[in-house]
């Protein structure tokens, strides 16, 4: 009888654990698709610098888990920090957001851009809300190159501001 019942509950459990591994391979499945979004961003991460002269500037991305990555970024003149930002990446949803932290502007209040567009090495943020700048472009031209802008406008008048950088190895 011992025998029967271990033949009629081995099956039973093997097949438990099946579905229960089934279901978790699901889950991860999910879960790894519900941040595709952020992913297809990768080509972020990484610390990008431009020497100019006197003036040098950096920006590093880091993940810091599987929705989000941070930055931040600075703009030196000889010894002095002129600029000097936070950036923090994040999927919500279906929503890319990026939030900006600016030192000595916006009450160094954060300021949030939507992503609105996105294909290979482009993506772009957008906030019409905000006063100067409506959007963030960020490509990656070329291997190791990372060129960022921002334009709106002021005083009526459309601006466009270029940042170019190469990774630092």
């Amino acid at each position: 009888m011992k025998k029967y019942l271990l033949f009629v509950l081995l099956p039973l459990l093997l097949n438990s654990c099946k579905n229960n591994s089934e279901t978790q391979q699901s889950d991860t499945e999910t879960a790894g698709e519900k941040f595709e979004k952020i992913d297809q961003l990768q080509w972020l991460l990484g610390t990008w610098t431009n020497e100019s002269g006197e003036e040098f500037s950096q920006e590093t991305w880091s993940k810091e888990n599987e929705n989000s990555f941070t930055a931040f970024s600075f703009t030196q003149k000889g010894k002095e920090t002129v600029f000097a930002e936070t950036m923090a990446l994040e999927q919500k949803g279906e929503n890319v957001l990026l939030t900006v932290v600016t030192v000595n502007q916006n009450d160094e209040k954060p300021i949030t851009f939507k992503m609105v567009s996105s294909e290979k090495g482009l993506v772009t943020f957008e906030n019409k809300e905000h006063d100067f700048p409506h959007r963030i472009t960020y490509s990656n031209p070329v291997k190791d190159s990372l060129h960022a802008w921002i334009e709106g406008t002021v005083n009526g008048e459309a601006k466009k501001v270029d940042f170019y950088f190469k990774r630092k190895n």
